[in-house]
């Protein structure tokens, strides 16, 4: 027996059958889901005759409660509903008047009303006013039903109070799922059992919780059932397994199983019901943040202050104390506001300083695009172009003589002095730095022995669109000079253009890299190499469209760059530049580890053709143009390929090629080209993909 339940239990007011419910268990959810419930007042006491008999009776003791909407309710005397035109007559008026004033009463008002004294709790729990309960249900929008061996009263209790159904204590959590409780931290020890110590014959039908964590118990599974559940189901069980009734147990288990399957509805809907009020209530919530900080940016406004004085970089200290003071779900009343502007003001200054700091930086910035030391300026507008290295403001700041200037308090006048000085110098600096960078490149190539022909011809076969470009620069710029930057591993190598690598490390002055707040960063190139493989797949690509010399800017593609499909095999994913070449490097690899995959499988007979080698004598091209920029997905119908998808059964025999799945014309055309098989049979070579 439970003590503590039991002790709560001895509290609670007995009803007769008429009342909601079956009983007092039923009506409160087993114990206290209404918490303490009214004693029997105890007998009068008789009169003693003495001389102070005539005295008048002391003043009655008062007990003070926080009853919220209700408490002037609770305060009317009952008198009001009861005495009408006489005693007799008080059930009917009583009855239609509770419904008058609970008719627009939430289920939490009803049980706190239901508690107030044992004239509401009788009336509340009658069976004639079980309307009042569903009445309070509706004003509850999306609330679900009460289940059907539920009373109203210990259903609502279960959903609105806050309290421990086994002891009454403060319980905040939700529901336990299926159980239909809620549980205190130290019920959860005392009540719940494991899953997996439940019984396997009767563990299917026991209602369990979603999921509770109990650290002590370290279980893999972190669902638990009732103990009481648990000991009434397998009681019943052992009773139908002793009448040695195979038709009866029958029942009871098909009885079970749909009470189980009900119980995970009701309690899957009930889920839903909870997170749709905690995402009103979050949002309830996020719109009160947002109306205080836009109150406290307002009042900070007329005292003066300015967006750039407020701050704005999340993870900075002084965002940190903004945020705190501000994003608080309070409204913001005078007394909230004279709170703020004082603790406001200890931070206040520390945010004005590093405004300071950021005017001189800005100031930096601009000072250098005017006096041409960036592309776009109004004196350097022959370095404006998408191919030329050049410092981003995070390299240049990271120059030896731009970062003293940088770090040193100037105003906008000495900052205006300082770079006229040091003019000269500085473009010393910055033209060091693109031939670094240009040098590493073709290094890289010339590592692997590789000499790139200083040849470039637009796709038209022109060169005279590159006729001012540097021998070097056409070098780099040619569509088949690829690159990669260090992979995860070694299997990951991505193929790289030098187009690609300089936006992407942000080696090229771009609006993008004009960042407000940067922090210097040294150049860094040992992680970019020469990709010799990838170079060798775009040489062919590109001599089997004979355009060998043609430029990466051309070919790439503007402004879709996925226009490419393999003309080989039967990937239809639409495809980069980069991304085709990858396509056969990957082919190629497939090509080799699948002969060493074919040793192992001697006496198969399958057959396997590199369709992806240039030299192989076929009809097909290397590589499509997807002239329509329509999206294809990978499985989806190819132009020459019609009716249901197709699986190849001897790829599936070989284990480093994946599964391949393609129409049914187009898998014959596999087989012939890729196994070598004229006449494929259906079953044997091929087969649906189920």
């Amino acid at each position: 027996m439970h003590t503590r339940s039991k002790n709560k239990d001895s509290t609670i007011l007995g009803v007769e059958d008429e009342r909601v419910g079956m009983g007092t268990d039923e009506d409160y959810g087993r114990n206290a889901e209404f918490g303490p419930g009214m004693q029997e007042s105890p007998p009068q006491k008789r009169p003693r005759n003495s001389a102070n008999a005539t005295r008048a009776p002391g003043r009655k003791k008062q007990v003070r409660n926080n009853h919220g909407l209700l408490d002037g309710l609770m305060n009317m005397p009952i008198d009001i509903f009861t005495e009408v035109s006489g005693v007799d007559a008080s059930l009917a008026y009583t009855a239609l008047t509770i419904s008058e004033i609970t008719s627009h009463l939430l289920p939490i008002d009803i049980i706190t009303l239901s508690r107030l004294n044992k004239f509401f709790r009788n009336a509340l729990m009658h069976r004639s006013l079980i309307h009042i309960w569903h009445g309070s249900m509706r004003n509850v929008p999306g609330l679900p039903d009460c289940p059907a061996d539920m009373s109203e009263p210990s259903y609502l209790a279960l959903v609105f109070l806050k309290t421990c159904t086994k002891c009454g204590d403060s319980a905040r959590g939700k529901p336990e799922g299926e159980l239909r409780v809620r549980l205190c931290e130290m019920c959860h020890f005392e009540y719940l059992i494991p899953i997996e110590e439940v019984p396997a014959a009767i563990r299917i039908y026991v209602p369990r919780s979603n999921h509770i964590i109990i650290p002590e118990h370290k279980l893999l599974n972190d669902q638990y059932a009732l103990s009481e559940d648990v000991w009434d189901l397998q009681a019943e069980y052992r009773e139908r397994k002793q009448l040695k009734d195979e038709n009866a147990l029958g029942v009871w288990i098909h009885d079970k199983t749909e009470k189980a399957f009900q119980r995970q509805k009701e309690a899957e809907v009930l889920t839903q019901f909870f997170d749709r009020l905690d995402d009103d209530r979050e949002k309830e919530l996020k719109d009160l943040k947002e109306t205080r900080r836009l109150g406290i940016k307002r009042r900070l406004k007329d005292l003066g202050w300015t967006d750039e004085d407020i701050p704005s970089k999340s993870g900075s200290e002084h965002y940190r104390a903004w945020n705190a003071l501000v994003n608080q779900p309070k409204p913001l009343t005078e007394r909230i506001w004279e709170i703020f502007n004082r603790n406001w003001s200890l931070c206040s200054r520390p945010v004005l300083l590093t405004g300071i700091k950021d005017k001189v930086y800005s100031t930096l910035t601009l000072q250098v695009r005017e006096y041409g030391l960036f592309p776009g300026s109004i004196r350097s507008s022959s370095r404006d172009s998408n191919h030329e290295v050049f410092p981003s403001l995070a390299h240049a700041l990271a120059l030896p003589l731009i970062k003293g200037l940088y770090e040193t308090d100037w105003t906008s006048e000495e900052m205006e002095a300082k770079l006229e000085e040091h003019r000269e110098e500085i473009e010393v600096l910055v033209n060091g730095w693109r031939s670094q960078v240009q040098t590493h490149f073709l290094s890289q190539a010339v590592a692997h022995d590789m000499i790139l022909r200083p040849v470039l011809v637009s796709y038209d076969g022109n060169p005279e669109p590159f006729i001012t470009i540097s021998d070097d620069i056409k070098r780099l710029l040619r569509a088949d000079s690829i690159f990669y930057t260090t992979p995860l591993s070694e299997d990951q190598k991505i193929p790289s253009a030098y187009i690609s690598i300089i936006f992407s490390e942000r080696l090229i002055w771009t609006p993008q890299t004009a960042q407000k707040f940067v922090t210097p960063k040294p150049l860094n190139l040992e992680h970019i190499f020469w990709y010799p493989e990838a170079h060798e797949a775009a040489r062919e690509i590109l001599n089997s469209m004979s355009k060998p010399d043609v430029s990466y800017m051309e070919i790439t593609g503007y402004p879709l760059t996925h226009i490419y499909m393999c003309g080989r095999c039967h990937d239809t994913t639409l495809m980069s530049w980069e991304k085709m070449i990858q396509h056969y490097v990957e082919q190629k690899q497939l090509h080799s580890d699948v002969q060493k995959d074919l040793e192992n499988l001697a006496g198969s007979g399958i057959m396997y053709n590199d369709i992806h080698d240039p030299a192989l004598s076929t009809d097909l091209p290397m590589i499509k143009h997807h002239a329509t920029q329509v999206q294809t997905k990978i499985m989806d119908v190819r132009d020459e390929g019609l009716g249901r998808f197709q699986m190849c059964k001897l790829c599936e025999m070989i284990p480093s090629v994946s599964e391949v799945v393609v129409s049914q014309s187009f898998i014959l055309r596999h087989l012939r080209d890729v196994h070598g098989i004229i006449k494929p049979k259906f079953d044997e070579h091929y087969a649906p993909k189920c």
